[in-house]
């Protein structure tokens, strides 16, 4: 089809549609323009402040789970022992539940 699109492409692919009224672009160029146009594309300001709160929302999440832990771990590593390579993801997890299933975990 080459670098652009042709009308009689459109206008094959859109027949069943029968709609003149739909736009029938000759090039991509002019398809970005359409969109940068377009009143129905624009943003929305409520959605691009809810955008940071959502944000925050997902990182306590997954900072209460402990989904983050080895993210912290290469944070945590990378400063305070540059020189060494730090662990695998998956060598991490398997020291942590070494860690959290080994030894006696009862009161009495």
């Amino acid at each position: 089809m080459g670098s652009g699109l042709t009308e009689r492409s459109a206008n094959k692919s859109m027949s069943a549609v029968n709609d003149s009224s739909l736009p029938v672009f000759e090039t991509a160029q002019d398809i970005h323009q359409h969109i940068a146009q377009s009143a129905t594309l624009r943003t929305n300001k409520t959605c691009i402040e809810l955008l940071p709160l959502l944000s925050y929302v997902w990182r306590a999440i997954r900072e209460l789970s402990g989904d983050n832990a080895y993210e912290r771990y290469i944070a945590q590593h990378a400063a305070s022992y540059p020189d060494t390579t730090p662990l695998a993801r998956k060598d991490f997890f398997l020291y942590q539940q070494q860690q959290k299933w080994s030894g006696i975990q009862r009161c009495c």
